[in-house]
């Protein structure tokens, strides 16, 4: 069974066969009963836009929806995004520490071998948005 990431949200936009879902992220502590007298409880609104909708035309700006997103997918995501650049970086400042005795030449190679990886997101984001998509679905009513 595959895991999903849920999130209740509002249509706020439709253009064409896509649409910009509002959400409402809470950090977890929001929803303790001293949340009001506390500083860290977090609160933002995010807008998430949602491509490629079927049967665009059952929803309405306003509506209350469900998006969805798979959890193994969202873990790509932090590989993509953390693990993969931070052992491209390890590794570039143990292969530049062979050759050198430099702190500051070890953290600058670190650091400069991390664009090309960047710049390949950059030109593959298209690919990405898709692989990297939310799904929106009505809320089911109990």
């Amino acid at each position: 069974m595959v895991q999903q990431i849920n999130h209740q949200g509002t249509v706020a936009e439709i253009y064409g066969d896509s649409m910009r879902v509002r959400i409402t992220q809470r950090a977890a502590c929001s929803e303790c009963k001293v949340s009001a007298h506390c500083h860290i409880a977090e609160q933002k609104e995010k807008m998430i836009d949602v491509h490629h909708v079927k049967d665009i035309g059952q929803y309405h700006i306003g509506e209350t929806v469900t998006l969805t997103f798979a959890d193994k997918t969202g873990m790509r995501a932090v590989w993509m995004a953390f693990v993969v650049p931070f052992l491209i970086m390890v590794f570039a400042v143990f292969v530049c520490s062979m050759f050198t005795d430099s702190e500051p030449m070890m953290a600058f190679t670190g650091i400069l071998v991390l664009i090309p990886y960047y710049i390949a997101l950059f030109l593959l984001r298209d690919r990405l948005k898709e692989r990297f998509a939310f799904h929106v679905e009505k809320p089911k009513n109990n």
